[in-house]
């Protein structure tokens, strides 16, 4: 059976999610939880400064954090601003996180 439902853009995902569950936890690690209202919120706040900050649809995001919240935050809200996450890990070696494919302009990064 197939949920068509469930086909939607990320950012009304999570105002669906805000609304039906909103002190919910949606996300844990071991420094923070954050509830879906907040992931909602703090993710539409951080797309708002991507894209202030000259990110359009279909640029590149590189994303360089820890798994843990801050991770799915940095990912979901580069989603909302219309951007291609990159992600790297960051248990990679200095080599391997230099070796990219070439682009033709600055990717901007979420990192520590």
């Amino acid at each position: 059976m197939l949920h068509t439902e469930l086909i939607a853009p990320v950012s009304e995902l999570l105002e669906r999610h805000r609304q039906e569950r909103p002190d919910k936890v949606a996300y844990w690690d071991a420094a923070r939880s954050v509830t879906y209202s907040q992931l909602a919120s703090r993710t539409a706040s951080i797309a708002a400064g991507f894209s202030s900050n000259g990110v359009r649809e279909g640029d590149r995001i590189a994303i360089y954090l820890p798994n843990g919240v801050d991770w799915i935050e940095a990912c979901f809200a580069g989603l909302r601003a219309g951007a291609v996450i990159v992600p790297i890990s960051y248990d990679a070696a200095e080599a391997e996180i230099a070796y990219r494919p070439p682009t033709d302009y600055p990717m901007p990064i979420a990192a520590r």
